[in-house]
């Protein structure tokens, strides 16, 4: 697909047209099956889990205890060595497509990419590209990655000239292969409304939009991994999870559900962020996406496998009375 095939498009076409051939949620949360309005208040968001959760285990492994705690979907991670799941250049997609119907999900709705801090890391677009390649193959919908926290060498105009530059030829890419690229809030400048809105900004491909995390916006911060550990130490101002969502809405792709206390990630419902207000916000706009849990996989397997466990029971809880 062109350039200017892809243009052709509004987001809504395009969901269509990818989850023809893929079967998996994403744009909006809009199914190919049933493209609901947002005033349908029949609308459903799936429940998926996120295998950095257990990230310290084999691929197998974690597949196993999430299909155990009854997840209809999955999302892996490419980005060794902090949870190496997934490698793009070395994984055969079919094998894990077969791999991910062996264990019962419905499919994988995203994967993380490896480089995917797009501002600082000059191989983003390699690993970018590279994974969004592998997802289709994969049947996998959306590929998320970030802007990444501006080096201080450069202007906040010039860091979005960067990012701009860099966007291009990742979006072509991803227009060709009918895969989104989702921003997630973990960077420096989408970690508040006015900066997603900014990055949205620069481009107009139907294939761009935003992976939101719900405890990335409420501490201001997100994970920086260094040589397979990571640090969460907040350098921005915090901001209202669900004001904030509210405003990027309608670019939502895919949306990672955490709870934290501090920097601690806790089963969903026990912590400081306002899940229920992200989720009747989803709900208002018509989102039938997935809700993808998130932790950092700091818990050992068991613990964990309680975590996953007490959080979907409270995520079908919430959705069942919202």
């Amino acid at each position: 697909m062109t350039e200017k095939t892809s243009r052709a498009f509004t987001r809504r076409e395009a969901l269509v047209s990818m989850l023809g051939a893929a079967g998996v949620v994403a744009i909006g949360g809009k199914p190919a099956s049933a493209v609901l309005p947002p005033e349908d208040k029949k609308a459903v968001m799936h429940i998926g889990c996120g295998t950095v959760c257990f990230r310290k285990l084999p691929l197998k492994e974690a597949l196993e205890r999430i299909a155990r705690a009854g997840y209809e979907y999955v999302e892996p991670q490419a980005t060794a060595p902090f949870c190496p799941h997934v490698d793009p250049w070395k994984d055969d997609p079919d094998t894990f497509r077969q791999l991910i119907r062996d264990f019962g999900f419905k499919g994988a709705s995203a994967l993380w990419a490896p480089h995917g801090a797009i501002i600082p890391d000059a191989e983003s677009v390699q690993g970018i590209t590279q994974a969004i390649r592998w997802a289709k193959e994969a049947g996998i919908p959306v590929v998320n990655a970030g802007d990444g926290r501006k080096p201080d060498a450069l202007s906040d105009e010039e860091a979005l000239k960067q990012m701009a530059d860099r966007l291009a030829p990742i979006l072509e890419v991803a227009a060709a292969c009918q895969v989104h690229l989702a921003i997630e809030p973990h960077g420096t400048f989408s970690l508040t409304a006015e900066g997603l809105r900014k990055i949205m900004g620069l481009s107009d491909s139907p294939w761009l939009g935003i992976n939101y995390d719900t405890a990335n916006v409420h501490r201001a911060t997100y994970v920086e991994t260094v040589a397979g550990g990571y640090s969460w130490t907040p350098f921005g101002t915090r901001q209202d999870e669900v004001a904030t969502l509210q405003s990027v809405v309608d670019r939502v792709v895919h949306f990672h559900v955490k709870d934290v206390v501090g920097a601690t990630c806790v089963p969903l419902g026990k912590g400081d962020v306002d899940i229920v207000g992200c989720l009747r916000v989803l709900k208002q706009h018509g989102y039938t996406g997935v809700l993808s849990l998130e932790t950092e996989g700091e818990s050992d397997a068991d613990e964990g496998q309680r975590l996953i466990e007490t959080s979907r029971a409270y995520l079908t809880e919430v959705l069942a009375k919202i």
